[in-house]
């Protein structure tokens, strides 16, 4: 049963300076350091940055949780062996879904100006 759907569009110039320094304040303090480093092994880091952004507020939307109530660090999107995204929850945002029996997937996409991202959250009710 779908618990909640989550979309999100991002301007991909919005976090080109972030992006230039691996040390922003912004990228440590949004993405994990898996996150980080799968990164930084991209040739452009800039486009999985601003997929897993988008990503992260498409999760959180799915999830029918507040932006004020959310740590983005708390959302991680990585890669299975085959190149498809795949969301980790940690802490409060893990415990929220583990007692609600929810399961996420996602899409990410780009072109040279945006990135978008898609996310359901079900449940097996």
């Amino acid at each position: 049963m779908i618990f909640g759907i989550g979309t999100d569009i991002l301007r991909i110039e919005r976090i080109r300076a972030a992006c230039a320094d691996p040390q922003d304040p912004f990228l440590v303090r949004t993405f994990t350091e898996a996150e980080r480093k799968a990164a930084a092994e991209r040739a452009l880091p800039l486009y999985f940055y601003a997929t897993r952004f988008a990503g992260k507020e498409a999760v959180f939307k799915a999830l029918r949780i507040s932006p004020d109530e959310v740590d983005l660090s708390e959302i991680e999107i990585l890669c299975d062996e085959n190149g498809a995204p795949f969301v980790t929850l940690h802490g409060k945002l893990r415990n929220f879904a583990r007692e609600r029996g929810i399961g996420l997937h996602i899409s990410l996409s780009y072109e040279s100006e945006e990135a978008l991202a898609f996310a359901v959250a079900e449940t097996a009710e």
